[in-house]
């Protein structure tokens, strides 16, 4: 795994790789599978039956953000800057007309959506490492 995988946004596929323990199917006399996935984030699981790995892999990739709730936390996301941005500005239009204090709040709105947008990205799209 490369330094820059640390920075690889999770992007909800996970595809099986199934193989065939040689050493606990040596001692078992019979096929015991480990399943790893392509997102190289699997945890380690005991070797068992075919089925066994493919519920492994299973339960790991219900775990995993999917393309579907990346789309509901950056629609939440994008919301939540907006209120963050309108509240702001409201404000500046009820305290005062002045342009200079409008253009103020303006961009304290502006400031505290992009420092939402930053204290956020770990929950809005996990990265690998």
């Amino acid at each position: 795994m490369s330094r820059l995988d640390r920075f690889r946004i999770d992007d909800g596929r996970h595809l099986p790789a199934l193989a065939i323990d040689e050493g606990s199917s040596f001692l078992h006399g019979r096929a015991r599978y480990r399943a790893t996935c392509s997102c190289g984030r699997m945890p380690p699981h005991p070797p068992g039956s075919r089925e066994e790995a493919e519920r492994a892999h299973a339960r790991h990739a219900a775990t995993r953000l999917g393309p579907e709730r990346l789309g509901l936390r950056l629609a939440a996301l994008a919301l939540g800057m907006l209120v963050v941005w309108g509240t702001c500005y409201a404000a500046g239009r009820s305290l005062s007309d002045a342009k200079a204090v409008l253009g103020a709040f303006h961009l304290m709105g502006l400031a505290l959506a992009f420092g939402l947008m930053v204290a956020a990205r770990r929950f809005i799209a996990p990265t690998r490492g």
